[in-house]
């Protein structure tokens, strides 16, 4: 896959993703309200519930008798007699009225709604053994009470997990900024609890390069990722491997693959008074939020042109106030806010020489960072590759020599004329426009993609692969290099990788002849013929 093709194909899921986000919003409102409205009508229907075993139990946890004397059917007789509700029911009536009771006439057993049920005799006191009916139904309301309390808990749980549980936008395995904050604020308690930083209550960032130091194997006060996730275990920090990456990216600010103890000290413990690594902080969380989205950085810079219409009197550079509402304009759309504290530390961090005024295109930059040493590596490899005469400058004609325009869709579609397509390609790297390319121009663009990219692997797997270079171990591994089956004369075939395979002529015949010239370039012998593989 060609550049271009990258470029255009991250544009597509940059836009696909605008699509999604905007669809997934609308998907969640609706299963909110959905949720809401089942959730309000689940209330009621146990709020009716719990008010008829209200009713049935008669407000009290007292005797079964005192329940159902205050249980009554619709003519405001109890459920459980027809006749008037007897005063002896009630273990709290005087003797007067038991008195009074004992001389009414009994109820025959045709009077009785229940034959079954033996009646009691007069002025005896009702007891359980005599209403053998009401154990069971006693019992029934009883379990009702608990399973109405069982369904409320049970309702609880379920909206808890209903609102844990609603699908978000996926991020690609990366923490947010969010999670890393939280991380971050664990990982500082952690190191406050230690007895070297309670040594130096008024100076943690002492005592933790007092623990650092003994994770520091080489002693040069600076750590890897494997040695900071041997810190965090010492700590008792224990969390996975994606936030342990994430906090240590967002304290190796240089992208060296290694952190500073002392700066990461002042980013953690933001001592009071310490501006600069307020600065550094707030940087780090920019770099999270422009890299958890596909094309944040290259947004970034293309900003810039929006950024030149407020530059008011055209010098390139930017004002107090421009430099706060550019902050607000860039990062308001990643949901990230800086106080006014941090925006004057953020200010002072790129006003190099304290005119005042903040260079935009440095800014930019700073925020970014620059690739490190084996990324610059990769990035001369691919310019080597395309300056044919080592001159140090690509013109157009070695570009042409290597970029294949014809397998560009426009140029397929007859959109778009070949010599047009190779131009507006150079134009993606020829930053003043004067026809040829060097190495800063080329090198400056890669920064800008690099900064989208927390893996070393893969910025290898991605160089390796937009410009045919062989080799690479692992995942690492090249595979966009054209393979083609090799037929020997006094040897069995085999599937060789074409190493030089850019440029190749576009007539089969001719494609056949150069291909066999570059294999027998890098060493393949006593080639009989080759079939192209696919």
């Amino acid at each position: 896959m060609s550049l271009s093709e990258i470029i255009r194909e991250q544009q597509s899921i940059v836009a696909e993703q605008q699509d999604a986000r905007a669809e997934f919003q609308k998907m969640k409102q609706r299963l909110e309200s959905l949720v809401q409205t089942e959730m309000r009508k689940i209330s009621a229907r146990l709020e009716a519930t719990n008010a008829r075993i209200e009713r049935l139990l008669g407000g009290s946890e007292g005797s079964m008798a005192v329940g159902v004397q205050g249980s009554q059917d619709p003519k405001g007789l109890p459920l459980f007699s027809k006749g008037p509700a007897p005063a002896y029911a009630n273990s709290q009536s005087s003797p007067q009225q038991r008195a009074a009771i004992a001389g009414q006439r009994p109820r025959t057993a045709q009077q009785s709604p229940r034959p079954d049920v033996p009646r009691p005799a007069s002025g005896v006191p009702m007891s359980a053994k005599s209403m053998p009916q009401m154990q069971p139904q006693r019992r029934s309301l009883a379990e009702g009470r608990g399973g109405l309390e069982e369904k409320k808990e049970i309702l609880a749980n379920a909206k808890e997990n209903v609102q844990e549980h609603i699908w978000s936008e996926p991020k690609d395995g990366k923490p947010t900024p969010a999670v890393l904050d939280h991380a971050e604020e664990t990982l500082r308690r952690s190191f406050t609890k230690t007895k070297e930083c309670q040594r130096c209550p008024h100076n943690p960032p002492q005592g933790m390069s007092a623990i650092f130091r003994r994770a520091d194997q080489n002693h040069s006060g600076k750590v890897d990722k494997s040695e900071f996730s041997k810190v965090c275990t010492m700590l008792d920090f224990h969390t996975n491997p994606e936030i342990i990456g994430g906090l240590f990216n967002r304290y190796d600010l240089d992208r060296s693959g290694l952190i500073s103890v002392d700066e990461m000290g002042r980013m953690l413990f933001k001592v009071d008074g310490d501006k600069a690594a307020k600065a550094m902080s707030a940087i780090a969380r920019m770099r999270e939020v422009l890299a958890l989205r596909a094309g944040g950085f290259e947004t970034m810079r293309a900003m810039g042109s929006q950024f030149r219409i407020m530059d008011r009197d055209k010098t390139g550079q930017l004002s107090k106030e421009e430099f706060n509402t550019a902050l607000d304009i860039l990062f308001s759309g990643y949901n990230l806010k800086f106080t006014p504290a941090e925006k004057v530390s953020l200010f002072q961090q790129f006003d190099y020489d304290k005119s005042g005024l903040v260079d935009y295109n440095e800014f930019t930059r700073g925020i970014r960072g620059d690739m490190n040493d084996f990324r610059m590596d990769w990035v001369r490899q691919a310019f080597g590759l395309l300056d044919k005469d080592r001159s140090g400058v690509v013109s157009t004609a070695e570009m042409g020599q290597t970029y294949d325009v014809s397998q560009n869709p426009a140029v397929k579609s007859g959109k778009v004329h070949p010599d047009d397509a190779l131009r507006l390609f150079m134009q993606h790297f020829d930053a003043n426009s004067d026809g040829t390319i060097t190495f800063e121009e080329f090198a400056e663009n890669y920064q800008w993609v690099s900064a989208s990219i927390d893996d070393d692997d893969y910025f290898e797997l991605m160089m390796r692969n937009a410009w045919h270079i062989t080799g690479g171990e692992g995942w690492c591994a090249n595979t966009s290099n054209l393979r083609v089956l090799v037929k020997h004369l006094n040897a069995p075939d085999e599937v060789v990788c074409v190493e030089n395979d850019l440029g190749l002529p576009r007539d089969p015949a001719l494609k056949t002849q150069e291909v066999v010239k570059r294999l027998k370039a890098q060493g393949v012998k006593d080639i009989q013929k080759i079939e192209f593989c696919g």
